[in-house]
């Protein structure tokens, strides 16, 4: 069969306008990824003779509106071809789960969107990308961000089975994406490779394709029917969809699916949608991810790295608390099942036997899965600031106990105690004893203090979302920023615990040194990658503008939680942060910079 066959989508190169587009994109890459700005990270891999540039935005920055960044795509990679720079693989637009931002909101959806509405199954697994180079001679294979890496590698091994079996090569598949100047995205489900959250029976495992992407600046992505008529043709695995007319047909599945906990008895991490812009042909995608069992899932995993370790935890499922008891004694009586389970293997093992154990005391399936259902305590959320000294951290944070009656602890009532950080995350993880929402009131500026307490909240509050409450330092306005500091500090006198100018002659170079050691947020690194939300705050604004922006983010974000505050409330909660006189410490001048 001629390739031309499979499918009725017609593309091939890109036109004047879209080549326009791309070079100015490509510009404003460079741009971004300069280290003033360090927005976009640029690593460059060799392949196959040439260098692969990969690029990789700032995650948080996806939530803002309007976007910042130069592209929206999460996986891309550029390469030289033909002495041209071109794209040589472009994943999907950055797309949220329902409800995180205003516009993936059930009303927002069905007031802006039309049909039709394809809802994949997504698949629990790692993100692959493929494309064809050199006209076609050329398959290259990525992860979401890296070409040389053993998710790729693998990526590659399959790929080049699924090939087999279906009597292609890679070359005829690189062709085939490279005559579309396009780009396969798969999911890597393997669980003999990387064991993630749901199992995978070997007979289930390889490469699902679910998207085909057009190579340029605009999202432009295949519909779900042309993408499943390349995976059977080219033998991947074909990804369930369904299709409906209308929103809420698609959102009465999913509705169906939480509440069943599976589908067609299958347990599902959840679903993409993709439909369109009303008014244009643009794609418009996002997701929709199920709590539970998934989540209740992953605490167990942690739960058991954490007796391994010696750590102690908490748990939020009535179940877990079962699960550790159990687990605790296979630990003491069989360590060598356990041998390999931080190497992210053994873990479905062990859950199948927990299962074994409980239905053989007792309890039915439809029983085990009620009280899967029965979450202790419901959503716990860290807020965790981002500043310097000055920039009103305290005062938005006593604002926001005010207005939503949150937990507020500040790590200033523990400076000059003996181990005074290990007593700031107790504290935070009593106060979510009685409370939700708990702000951790410090600096976090350093990017081992934030590392540390966001390790020790989860240790025991492995389902706790973290939300950081980010003053931006660019790097051009800092020394604006240490002279608006100063002039606060300066005029707030002895209102705090322990920073009073009057008694520091050496405040104003204690707080240079907070401003140079500073360390932007990054949340592909390892101290920042456990943050879920950031709300970035204006380090140069006054208390009321960035009260405003936060209070209104926060009711964004959790929408079945809190609600909208008036503005009375609001300046109410504001006059009390700055008239707040709090008790002044003896302490000496050394402050953590570094």
């Amino acid at each position: 069969m001629a390739t031309d066959s499979i499918t009725s989508v017609k593309w091939g190169p890109l036109t004047r306008k879209e080549q326009a587009s791309f070079e100015q994109l490509l510009l404003q890459l460079n741009e971004h990824a300069a280290p003033s700005k360090k927005v976009v990270g640029k690593t460059v891999s060799e392949f196959a003779g040439r260098e692969v540039t990969s690029w990789k935005s700032t995650d948080y920055l996806y939530k803002k509106e309007p976007c910042p960044l130069p592209s929206q795509a999460r996986g891309l990679f550029t390469c030289t071809e033909d002495g041209e720079v071109r794209i040589a693989a472009r994943g999907y637009n950055k797309f949220f789960n329902i409800n995180e931002v205003p516009k993936t909101n059930w009303s927002w959806i069905e007031d802006n969107t039309h049909g039709p509405y394809e809802m994949t199954v997504k698949e629990d697994g790692c993100f692959i990308m493929a494309s064809g180079l050199d006209g076609g001679k050329t398959l290259l294979v990525t992860s979401k961000h890296a070409v040389v890496v053993p998710h790729a590698q693998m990526g590659r091994q399959w790929m080049e089975q699924h090939l087999s079996k279906a009597g292609k090569t890679s070359i005829e598949f690189a062709t085939f994406l490279h005559e579309r100047n396009a780009t396969a995205v798969f999911e890597l489900c393997d669980d003999a490779f990387e064991e993630h959250i749901l199992e995978y029976p070997e007979r289930a495992r390889g490469l699902y394709l679910h998207g085909i992407n057009r190579n340029s600046v605009e999202l432009d992505t295949w519909a779900s029917t042309e993408v499943a008529k390349v995976a059977e043709y080219f033998g991947f695995k074909v990804v369930q969809r369904f299709e409906f007319n209308s929103a809420p047909e698609g959102r009465e599945l999913a509705d169906s699916v939480r509440k069943d906990e599976m589908l067609e008895g299958r347990i599902i991490e959840g679903f993409v949608m993709r439909c369109k812009l009303n008014g244009t042909d643009e794609p418009y995608m996002f997701k929709i991810k199920y709590d539970i069992p998934y989540l209740m899932f992953r605490e167990w995993r942690v739960v058991t790295n954490c007796i391994l370790s010696n750590k102690p935890f908490r748990t939020s499922y009535p179940l877990t608390k079962n699960y550790a008891a159990w687990v605790k004694q296979q630990i003491r009586t069989n360590p060598a099942d356990f041998a390999s389970f931080r190497n992210q293997k053994g873990h479905f093992d062990v859950r199948k036997r927990f299962f074994e154990f409980y239905k053989q005391h007792g309890a039915s399936e439809e029983e085990f899965y009620n009280q899967i259902s029965q979450i202790s305590g419901g959503t716990k959320v860290l807020l965790m600031p981002v500043a310097s000294i000055g920039c009103g951290k305290t005062t938005i944070s006593m604002a926001l106990s005010r207005l939503f009656g949150f937990g507020h602890i500040q790590s200033d009532n523990t400076v000059g105690k003996k181990n005074s950080r290990g007593l700031f995350h107790e504290a935070i993880l009593d106060e979510f004893g009685g409370t939700s929402f708990v702000i951790a009131d410090r600096t976090n500026h350093i990017s081992f203090q934030r590392k540390s307490l966001m390790s020790a909240i989860q240790t025991e509050l492995v389902n706790c979302q973290i939300v950081a409450l980010y003053w931006a330092h660019d790097k051009s306005m800092m020394q604006s920023i240490l002279d608006k500091n100063v002039e606060r500090v300066t005029a707030r006198g002895e209102a705090h615990q322990v920073f009073n100018p009057n008694n520091l002659p050496e405040f104003h170079h204690i707080m240079n040194g907070y401003i140079r050691a500073f360390a932007p947020l990054d949340l592909e690194s390892e101290s920042d990658k456990l943050i879920n939300d950031v709300i970035e705050l204006d380090s140069l604004a006054d208390s009321a503008a960035n009260l405003q922006v936060a209070v209104e983010a926060l009711c964004k974000m959790f929408p079945d939680t809190l609600q909208l505050p008036s503005e009375s409330e609001v300046n109410e909660a504001l006059e009390y942060a700055l008239a707040f006189k709090p008790e002044i410490q003896e302490v000496d001048s050394k402050v953590e910079t570094k």
